[in-house]
């Protein structure tokens, strides 16, 4: 294999979030760069059989980690542990462009693929729309960092982020009639909780989901 280009080297300026890792281009290919923490999670993860079945669905973007001879030192270079390759999707696209049935076909997409890494002890850390893409009409999870084996007993770190940037999107538009997308294109963090719970009337409060999450 010809080793990556590290002059052509360009972050993606929308991975400077995850702490453990950050996406880049190089040599026409999209990759990622793991700390010691994430590639240990890689190592975990990739053999279970949740994530085998989805990504041999095509629903969890392809992967797969670099040898050293086709990095020629750019590991060690960025000071990551190891990288992996990942499928290019063909058209990038954001929540703040989707319709509602996109945004809810991702949220279902994110809790189908959490209930079924659970049942291999492996959690999402995080419940973000920005984690997934469409390859024509199929959502596929794209942010291979966000999955980590699961401590007994842990919380799902991710669920206030599912409400905000889920959730409350979801509800404003199917109860209320408000669109999100503005809503989601003015606030990387989504829809507080506070903001969603003042937009809900009395008989809202009946409706499913709204109670128990707002």
């Amino acid at each position: 294999m010809t080793p990556l280009d590290s002059g052509s080297l360009q972050y993606e300026p929308g991975s400077y979030r995850d702490p453990n890792g950050r996406v880049f281009y190089a040599g026409g290919e999209v990759c990622r760069g793991l700390n010691d923490h994430a590639l240990r999670s890689w190592e975990a993860v990739r053999t279970k059989p949740f994530f085998r079945r989805w990504t041999d669905a095509g629903r969890i973007v392809r992967s797969e980690r670099l040898a050293p001879s086709e990095l020629d030192g750019l590991a060690a270079a960025q000071g990551w542990a190891g990288v992996l390759r990942h499928e290019t999707i063909p058209f990038i696209s954001y929540p703040y462009e989707w319709t509602f049935e996109m945004l809810r076909d991702a949220a279902s997409l994110q809790l189908e693929l959490l209930i079924d890494a659970l049942d291999d002890g492996v959690t999402l850390k995080d419940a973000t729309p920005y984690n997934i893409q469409w390859v024509g009409s199929r959502p596929v999870y794209i942010d291979i960092g966000s999955f980590e084996p699961i401590e007994p007993g842990e919380p799902w770190m991710g669920y206030r982020q599912f409400c905000q940037l889920f959730l409350y999107p979801l509800f404003l538009q199917a109860y209320k009639r408000v669109a999100f997308q503005p809503w989601l294109r003015g606030k990387i963090d989504g829809i507080e909780p506070e903001q969603c719970k003042n937009l809900m009337s009395l008989r809202d409060l009946f409706r499913p989901g709204v109670l128990t999450h707002v």
